[in-house]
């Protein structure tokens, strides 16, 4: 088993609910020791929604899309960091 595995995708989303409330790109996903680390740059946010919780980041891909939910969020200008937790 490797110790590291790191995805990325063009296109993703943090929603709240049903909402969409930061549309991703060029987002990058590494899974580290237990941890999973989203970094993404934010092409448009609803300040208030990114503060809601519970908040899920979704990936798609051809048929359908990975979800996870977020666990802890930041931002800074048009950069997100994130700490996910278990997908679903």
């Amino acid at each position: 088993m490797p110790s590291s595995i790191t995805m990325s995708g063009v296109a993703g989303s943090v929603r709240w609910g049903y909402r969409t409330v930061a549309d991703l790109r060029d987002w990058t996903l590494a899974h580290e020791a237990g941890a999973r680390i989203l970094t993404a740059t934010v092409v448009r946010h609803d300040a208030f929604g990114v503060s809601q919780r519970p908040l899920t980041f979704t990936a798609p891909y051809d048929g359908g899309a990975w979800t996870w939910r977020v666990e802890t969020l930041q931002m800074e200008g048009a950069s997100l960091t994130a700490v996910l937790g278990p997908r679903g």
